[in-house]
């Protein structure tokens, strides 16, 4: 599972990038080759598309990101599929929760506030653009190219005035009032973290990330909301999806185990046999017969 973030900073050959505190401005041609990733922020994101395209799927809907399209992202997993435009230049912005909390602490006074619809689960945000907005995000390739290092203070003022710009137009009120509930509330619930990004191959301590908690914050109240460990309700909420996989699907059983969560078919395969006193390719064609049977009656 790559995250974005650390990718970032590990290839500076590849992603140009400017810094302040936390937080990450970055411009690049996306490297991606295999048609599709797996992909995990640990902070939240706005991306700018510049030139091609991409498609992100995420908790069972897809995003298609086109030239002058942009979309926030909150902290998950996603995976990012390779178009027929192979090529795709963006402009990433890497934000921190304590960053957007400060930003409406200072600004609230001049953001609508007013009539603002109930934040859904979606873990991504389409930002409407307008021609201030898209003039902005090109006024910032520039910065990319300059030798000297730009001033941390500078660029944060940069985050603030994309910020502001976004959050006052009211056709991003469903991202204003996201970011006002992450205000009033601090970090996102367990069961959104989890019913969302389950199906990904993260580590305990990446959900712990995604959930802005510690390790032990995040399997201190995981058991609170629960009442299981991470661990075991992980395989059965993997294996319940996988039955439904092997019922509603012609994916194979390598396909199954990868979009199931799991890491290999024998894994998967020992698992699922504990859990259900059969093997899953016995569990799909016991399936496909009884579908059969009721097409031939």
């Amino acid at each position: 599972m790559i995250n974005t973030y650390n990718d970032s900073l590990a290839n500076p050959d590849i992603f140009k990038k400017l810094s302040v505190k936390d937080m990450l401005f970055v411009y690049y041609k996306c490297p991606q080759i295999s048609r599709l990733i797996q992909l995990y922020n640990h902070y939240n994101l706005i991306a700018f598309s510049l030139e091609g395209e991409r498609t992100l799927h995420q908790g069972g809907k897809a995003w298609r990101v086109t030239p002058k399209t942009s979309y926030f992202q909150r902290k998950s997993a996603y995976v990012q599929e390779l178009s027929d435009a192979q090529h795709w230049k963006v402009l990433a912005f890497h934000i921190p929760d304590q960053f957007l909390i400060n930003f409406v602490k200072e600004y609230l006074d001049f953001l609508p506030t007013t009539n603002l619809p109930s934040t859904n689960s979606d873990m991504f945000i389409k930002i409407e653009l307008n021609a201030v907005t898209e003039a902005y995000f090109y006024s910032l390739l520039p910065y990319f190219s300059k030798p000297e290092k730009q001033s941390e203070k500078l660029l944060e003022l940069k985050f603030k005035e994309l910020f502001l710009t976004i959050l006052t137009n009211p056709a991003n009120k469903q991202l204003l009032s996201y970011i006002l509930q992450l205000n009033t509330t601090g970090k996102p619930p367990i069961w959104q973290v989890m019913e969302k990004n389950y199906l990904y191959g993260l580590t305990l301590k990446e959900y712990a990330q995604l959930s802005s908690r510690s390790l032990s914050a995040f399997k201190r109240d995981f058991k609170l909301h629960y009442a299981e460990s991470p661990g075991k309700w992980l395989t059965n909420k993997r294996l319940e999806h996988a039955c439904v996989l092997l019922k509603t699907t012609q994916q194979t059983i390598t396909d199954v185990t990868l979009n199931a969560g799991f890491k290999n078919v024998s894994h998967f395969s020992r698992r699922f046999k504990e859990k259900y006193n059969i093997p899953p390719i016995s569990y799909k064609n016991l399936h496909n017969n009884q579908i059969e049977k009721k097409k031939d009656f």
